[in-house]
């Protein structure tokens, strides 16, 4: 191809059809503009088809690994939940101690106030698709930033339990060993223990930890929220 184009530039020259050259000599140009303009969108046309394949094969990856996370979520989230609902009760009752159905209350929920539930989700794809950079491969801008908060999102719920169970470990199971009567929750040490205000301050604080929990988990920033909204939009056709 390029021999017939010298070909033809050169018997014009030859001719002395000078016009005819550049005339010539300039829709050269444009045709091989024009090709070269071709080849490029061929070749972004080919990467994207590669991308938009190996997206599909990400986001696979993710909805396996989160609706996996969503499910092994729902009973953690039950526990705490159930856990801070119990201590409401408790809390809801404790100041009339003097009726009997309060009282017996504030027995049958307190025991079951000690929750710090921690969750561990798998992570190595959303952290591994970050350091790589392969993150941008996904169109979906809701998902990348919800990927991409994932981990604070986590971290939020994490510390929460942690400080939880910091006050439970630290603070209350030692008191209870020394006060109270791990074997007969319904023993006169535990009653009496509930009378006490250094230990209802100490559950003053669970609570407060515990309502956290709650906190981290639902609503528009919560766990919940991420894991659904992760499983429902990396779903594929």
């Amino acid at each position: 191809m390029i021999k017939f184009f010298r070909h033809i530039r050169k018997s014009l020259l030859m001719e002395n059809k000078t016009s005819k050259y550049f005339k010539y000599a300039i829709g050269e140009i444009i045709l091989v503009v024009v090709g070269i303009l071709i080849a490029l969108q061929i070749n972004n046309w080919n990467e994207n088809r590669k991308n938009r394949a190996k997206e599909q094969i990400i986001l696979r990856e993710i909805h396996s690994v989160f609706n996996k996370n969503l499910n092994d979520f729902y009973p953690v989230k039950q526990k705490q939940i159930k856990t801070y609902e119990r201590g409401e009760v408790v809390f809801r009752n404790i100041k009339k101690m003097h009726i009997p159905a309060s009282r017996d209350s504030v027995y049958k929920n307190a025991s079951s106030m000690f929750g710090g539930y921690p969750y561990h989700p798998s992570n190595g794809s959303v952290e591994s698709l970050i350091s790589s950079g392969e993150i941008n491969l996904i169109i979906n801008d809701s998902l990348r930033r919800l990927l991409v908060s994932w981990k604070d999102v986590l971290n939020d719920y994490t510390e929460e339990v942690h400080f939880d169970r910091e006050v439970w470990v630290n603070h209350i199971e030692p008191y209870v060993i020394k006060h109270g009567d791990f074997l007969d929750f319904g023993s006169p040490k535990n009653i009496k223990l509930l009378s006490d205000t250094v230990f209802v301050n100490m559950l003053v604080r669970k609570q407060f930890f515990q309502k956290n929990i709650v906190q981290a988990i639902n609503g528009k920033n919560g766990l919940e929220h991420h894991l659904q909204e992760i499983v429902r939009l990396s779903k594929t056709n």
